[in-house]
């Protein structure tokens, strides 16, 4: 991996809020970890993501690949608009450029497609505005951004196992409404010989069995060596489809693969940085979940 230096602050998604600008606070993050730090130009603009904005915003992303002194791109926050921007970039440029996005929640819409037509990997768990949110990084999310810098690969036991199994492939996910977005379009993955790492936030557990069916219902699902669920934050429980739990528990009952779940990733302070669109193995048993590429 190419020594990160210098980053990019982006924001596909929509406009970073001055309700909660915390912009010092990460400034002197990234500058306190020796990284020089460029904004682009629409950061701070657009309250609504129009095709206009969505251009700009893919225009921005573009630039900071061309840009040979550039070595990734961290969204500073999520929203729900990063799918706007796909149709708009330049994938064989992005291809040749190699960098890593860095960012969480809605911006798993960008890194999902980029992996998808390019093989790029990305990095899941960190996002400066909802991370410096209370004035301060969680521990963990600030020792998984380090060891990523640092090129330190990932290892951690967390959760508990649903199926038992141990099992290698290459990790990808993120944000599973995100991910159920992108279905049936050109910038969905193929899932074959991948571990799923998935987790949400405020749907209904009759919102979240329906995407786990249309991801069971996909071509390639079958294909799909294990999966991590990590927590899910503001899930209601609905009265016909049960807990969010029974949801997971079902569907672990339908495939006949490793699955963990409960695993610290997902809308929570306290989180696991992960780096995606490289091998992991996964000991389902002892819900241990190792980075070896």
């Amino acid at each position: 991996m190419r020594k990160i230096k210098k980053i990019a602050i982006i924001s596909p998604s929509v406009m970073l809020s001055k309700r909660i600008f915390n912009q010092d606070l990460w400034l002197q993050y990234f500058k306190a970890l020796g990284l020089e730090v460029i904004m682009m130009p629409t950061v701070l603009k657009g309250t609504m993501l129009d095709t206009f904005q969505a251009r700009e915003k893919a225009e921005d992303i573009m630039a900071a690949y061309k840009d040979e002194t550039i070595d990734a791109l961290v969204a500073v926050h999520g929203g729900a608009s990063a799918l706007r921007v796909l149709e708009y970039l330049d994938f064989d440029v992005i291809k040749k450029h190699d960098k890593p996005i860095i960012g969480f929640s809605d911006t798993t819409s960008l890194q999902f497609a980029v992996y998808a037509k390019t093989g790029n990997s990305y990095v899941t768990g960190f996002i400066p505005e909802y991370d410096f949110r209370d004035g301060k990084i969680d521990s963990l999310v600030d020792d998984g951004f380090r060891s990523f810098l640092n090129n330190i690969k990932f290892v951690a036991q967390s959760g508990s196992c649903v199926n038992k199994g141990v099992v290698e492939g290459i990790l990808i996910g993120g944000n599973m409404s995100a991910i159920s977005d992108l279905s049936g379009t050109p910038y969905y993955p193929d899932l074959t010989n991948k571990i799923l790492l998935l987790e949400d936030e405020c749907e209904k557990s009759y919102k979240l069995k329906l995407m786990l069916t249309q991801l069971k219902y996909n071509p390639t699902f079958k294909g799909v060596k294990g999966i991590v669920f990590g927590k899910f934050s503001e899930c209601e429980n609905h009265e016909t489809h049960g807990s969010v739990e029974s949801v997971v528990d079902d569907f672990a009952q339908q495939v006949n693969i490793p699955i963990i779940k409960d695993f610290n990733y997902g809308h929570f302070k306290e989180r696991f940085v992960l780096k995606c669109g490289v091998s992991y193995r996964l000991d389902a048993e002892s819900a241990t979940l190792e980075q070896i590429d």
